[in-house]
């Protein structure tokens, strides 16, 4: 029996080398099913829009493949449109093991607003050398180079961009929130490390507020019920960070909190993800 590599319908891969960040990316990118011309379309695809909302992933290694049929199956039979997925992710290496390693290495870096010597000793488990405090250079290449390459190729909405992280993934997105508040419409913020960089995102967070009474964005900020550690406040971190958010009253910020009974960190990532591209893509009401 002879095998070939599993595939998604209707997706694509692509390397990026940024100036920003001065890496490698590889892109990976799947259509709606709708987006194709076809002279038999189902009833499932009618009336399709002229551009679609953009999901931009972190950690596509991982989220890409059930992130994009979450978002096709739900708008199928659901309130939600379909969307054109966007992952970020890293190449494949010879062995999956060395794979998982280098991209564990890599989004360390990438996903990090600041340097924190407690997080680079990861490194020591990876045998490999593990840098902190990359993220600005990386949402430099998200908002210069990625974000302008899909616009140009693909029937893209420039005012549906949405982005989504899990975990560090999460720390990545509320700093994206902060630094860049209006280059996308909706912040997926899933399980955030907030206690990341001796809690930088709390502090930036407050000279944000300091600077603004404007947050002009919607924010869907996740958590598993059994985050909560002797070592890690997880749960505590991220009702305290939404409820600081509020506080602030910010003109212009829709936010939606959930806390997922009994699941742990790495247990949520499927609901949490389910959750807020459900809030993201949820069909509005035309002005």
């Amino acid at each position: 029996m002879s095998f070939k590599p599993a595939t998604i319908p209707a997706s694509q891969t692509r390397l990026l080398k940024s100036n920003y960040a001065k890496s490698q990316y590889r892109i990976s990118i799947s259509l709606p099913y709708a987006y194709f011309e076809t002279a038999k379309k189902l009833w499932l695809f009618e009336n399709p829009p002229k551009k679609w909302p953009v999901v931009y992933l972190t950690d596509s290694n991982w989220f890409f493949g059930m992130v994009t049929e979450i978002v096709r199956n739900m708008a199928w039979f659901g309130g939600t449109t379909d969307a054109i997925i966007v992952g970020i992710g890293y190449p494949d290496e010879r062995e999956p093991q060395e794979t998982l390693r280098t991209t564990i290495a890599r989004r360390f870096y990438d996903l990090s607003p600041v340097r924190d010597e407690t997080f680079e000793k990861v490194g020591e488990l990876l045998e490999c050398p593990v840098p902190t405090g990359g993220a600005s250079d990386f949402l430099n290449f998200i908002k210069n180079e990625l974000i302008p390459a899909i616009e140009e190729d693909f029937r893209a909405d420039p005012d549906k961009r949405i982005l989504a992280g899990h975990s560090l993934g999460g720390t990545f997105t509320a700093f994206a929130l902060l630094e860049e508040p209006e280059l996308f419409d909706t912040y997926i913020i899933g399980s955030p490390a907030l206690s990341y960089g001796s809690r930088f995102i709390f502090k930036a967070e407050e000279l944000f507020a300091k600077r603004q009474k404007k947050l002009t964005a919607r924010v869907h900020l996740w958590v598993g019920e059994r985050e909560e550690t002797t070592n890690d406040p997880g749960l505590s971190d991220v009702i305290r960070f939404g409820a600081i958010l509020e506080s602030h009253k910010y003109r212009g910020l829709t936010l939606i909190k959930q806390v997922f009974p009994d699941l742990a960190h790495s247990e949520v990532i499927a609901p949490g993800f389910q959750a807020g591209l459900k809030f993201a893509l949820k069909k509005r009401a035309k002005k």
